[in-house]
């Protein structure tokens, strides 16, 4: 039975965001949080499997983490790779593109809503939220680690405080990168 590690956190803040919760100043300080979370949580475990989408920042970031791990990890999307670019990525730059543009070739990718464009309501993000956390709750809350790269801010329904919710719930293990001491 697989112990899954889900992951959920900020993308690379826009420029001007007020306040801001994870700028690109920050990224490489995060990557490193994310890989050291990550090598601590796979520790002592042999049948491992990594979940999270593929926005710039923390998602990016945990796929790359996985892959210095030699960790499989799985890119879990809402709408399709085009679309998920300029939604999620683009915002952030050309590097992240890159980055994303490799990943996605490189590992598997799953989408909710293949059929979807990059103005699908915004109710789309908490199903691909609630589809990933179904996919590694799958064998139980007890072979479940999520990591989340986060302010601990709540915000919109669907969200990375949901997510910490739900794997409470299922008496999971929770993991948090506070974006705060980053």
């Amino acid at each position: 039975m697989p112990h899954y590690l889900l992951f959920s956190g900020h993308m690379i803040d826009q420029n001007g965001r007020d306040p801001a919760r994870f700028p690109d100043s920050k990224a490489t300080a995060g990557g490193e949080a994310i890989y050291k979370t990550l090598q601590e949580a796979a520790a002592g475990k042999t049948d491992i499997k990594g979940i999270a989408a593929a926005a710039s920042g923390g998602d990016i970031l945990f796929h790359e983490a996985c892959i210095k791990l030699s960790i499989p990890s799985e890119i879990y999307l809402g709408i399709p790779i085009e679309a998920f670019v300029k939604t999620s990525v683009a915002p952030a730059g050309p590097e992240w593109i890159g980055r994303y543009r490799k990943l996605i070739v490189a590992l598997p990718v799953h989408i909710l809503h293949p059929d979807a464009t990059e103005s699908a309501p915004s109710t789309i993000w908490e199903e691909a939220n609630n589809w990933m956390l179904e996919t590694a709750l799958s064998s139980g809350g007890d072979h479940l680690t999520l990591i989340v790269l986060w302010d601990g801010n709540k915000g919109e329904t669907g969200g990375t405080a949901h997510m910490v919710q739900v794997a409470n719930d299922h008496r999971a293990t929770v993991e948090i990168i506070d974006t705060h001491t980053l």
